[in-house]
């Protein structure tokens, strides 16, 4: 398993609990033990490769947990996407990018969502926008793979065009002087 650097607030299991009574859910175990022991917390650089044609793979930047700062906190996390996720689904980490990842209460899987789908095609139904990436949250954790960067791989990439807003130019040009 990779690196997590547990949060620094230390888990609640009462507002834990009391989450879940007023979701009326009981979520799996593995990922229980995760928030007793991290309690959210910060993965090493990662990533997560997946076996599919639109996204191919992505990394965690952080897991939410209980009572933590309201970005990072799970029921707060809950709230600002529940009308926007499926209803079985709750989201448990940041995916970089303003996506995030799911666990679906009813059966464990974990699984991606793309936030770019919902505003491409608004008629897209949510559950669409879900891509499955795991069975259940330690296979999960199993597919996080630490992620060295190596500038080399860069090194064949050169910037062929770039488009500055016009104002935006001004407003640099007229910064200078």
């Amino acid at each position: 398993m990779i690196e997590i650097r547990p949060s620094k607030v230390k888990f609640n299991e009462k507002e834990f609990n009391n989450f879940q009574k007023e979701l009326g859910i009981n979520l799996p175990k593995e990922y229980i033990k995760f928030l007793k022991e991290y309690n959210g917390g910060i993965p090493e650089l990662n990533i997560v490769e997946l076996q599919n044609e639109e996204v191919k793979s992505f990394s965690v930047t952080e897991f939410f947990g209980v009572n933590n700062e309201k970005i990072n906190d799970l029921k707060s996390q809950y709230e600002t996407y529940k009308e926007r996720i499926p209803s079985e689904n709750i989201p448990i980490c940041r995916a970089e990018g303003g996506n995030i990842v799911c666990l679906n209460i009813d059966n464990g899987l974990i699984s991606f969502w793309d936030h770019d789908t919902e505003l491409l095609n608004e008629n897209v139904s949510s559950a669409n926008s879900l891509l499955r990436v795991a069975t259940n949250f330690e296979e999960f954790l199993s597919l996080m793979e630490p992620y060295y960067y190596n500038e080399d791989d860069l090194a064949d990439y050169k910037v062929e065009d770039v488009w500055i807003d016009p104002d935006f130019l001004k407003e640099l040009k007229n910064d200078k002087d």
